[in-house]
């Protein structure tokens, strides 16, 4: 492998699983140190972070709204802090849910979301390969582990320009 010289970080999508396509996590169990490889999230549980020669590794999930999940509230604010960003975690603010939600998961989720009327809307479909529900959104509602919402229940909104900008 060539020299990684002045590199300051490893930022890749993809090649990251809880499954035999963990190519990136295979990579840094044997030739540099995992420090995380799993995260209680949804979408977004494959991530892989650690060293590589001394350089940090973040290794983002291939799925497309799962990285934007991740890279939105994980190495953005990673990023941020290694040029000397004090606060970088994106701020949210509470909204009413315009939806139900029946099924309370063990992990956290951020669904794609916009306001409509004051109220958090979700696209109809949250599978993490549908990327089209990140152009319709206007940025994610959280909603946390074990829980279960009815509509007009208080959730964290945090929009897109908190993860992206």
């Amino acid at each position: 492998m060539a020299e990684l010289g002045d590199v300051d970080l490893i930022l890749s999508t993809g090649g990251v699983s809880v499954g035999e396509a963990d190519f990136l996590g295979q990579v840094l169990r044997e030739e540099g140190e995992l420090a995380l490889w799993k995260l209680a999230i949804k979408p977004g549980k494959p991530l892989t972070c650690g060293q590589y020669r001394g350089v940090p590794v973040i290794g983002l999930p291939g799925n497309p709204a799962s990285t934007l999940v991740t890279f939105g509230l994980l190495a953005r604010p990673y990023l941020l802090r290694r040029l000397g960003v004090a606060e970088v975690a994106p701020l949210g603010f509470a909204v009413p849910a315009g939806f139900a939600w029946n099924k309370p998961g063990s992990r956290r989720e951020y669904l794609r979301a916009r306001l409509e009327q004051g109220r958090a809307v979700l696209y109809p479909n949250q599978s993490s390969g549908v990327l089209r529900s990140a152009s319709w959104a206007d940025g994610l509602a959280e909603v946390l582990e074990h829980t279960t919402l009815t509509e007009g229940d208080s959730l964290r909104f945090i929009p897109f320009s908190e993860l992206l900008a």
